[in-house]
C-alpha cells in the first residue's frame, strides 16, 4: 500500500460520525507504541493543525472502523476527516493537502 493511500470508509456513516471531526482537524486512530503515529501527531502539532486522538485498543468502535477502512487490515495511523475521508499512513504533507482539498470542496 502507498504511503497516504486513501480508501473508502468500508462501515456505517452513523458509525462514522461520532470519529468526525471539525472542518480543518482531524481524527487519528493510533495506539500508544505506534511510532508512525507519534511521528505524524508531532508533525501535526508543528504544521497546527488540531488533532483529536483515538486510541484504538481501548475504543472496539474505532478499531473497526480502522479495519473496515484499511480492507480488513489493522493499520494505523489511520486519519478520519470531516468529509468522511480517510488515509492511511499519511504524511503531515499529505494531511494538509487534503484538508484544503476540503476547504476548496475537492
Amino acid at each position: 500500500m502507498d504511503e497516504g493511500e486513501a480508501r473508502e470508509p468500508g462501515t456505517p456513516a452513523a458509525e462514522l460520525a461520532d470519529y468526525l471531526p471539525r472542518p480543518g482537524s482531524v481524527t487519528v486512530f493510533s495506539a500508544a507504541w505506534c511510532g508512525y503515529c507519534t511521528a505524524l501527531k508531532a508533525g501535526l502539532a508543528r504544521a497546527g493543525t488540531e488533532v483529536r486522538e483515538v486510541m484504538i485498543e481501548e475504543d472496539p468502535a474505532a478499531e473497526r472502523i480502522a479495519i473496515a477502512a484499511n480492507g480488513g487490515d489493522w493499520l494505523i495511523p489511520t486519519v478520519v476527516f470531516s468529509d468522511g475521508s480517510i488515509r492511511v499512513n499519511p504524511g503531515v504533507r499529505g494531511v494538509s493537502e487534503r484538508l484544503q482539498q476540503i476547504d476548496d470542496g475537492v
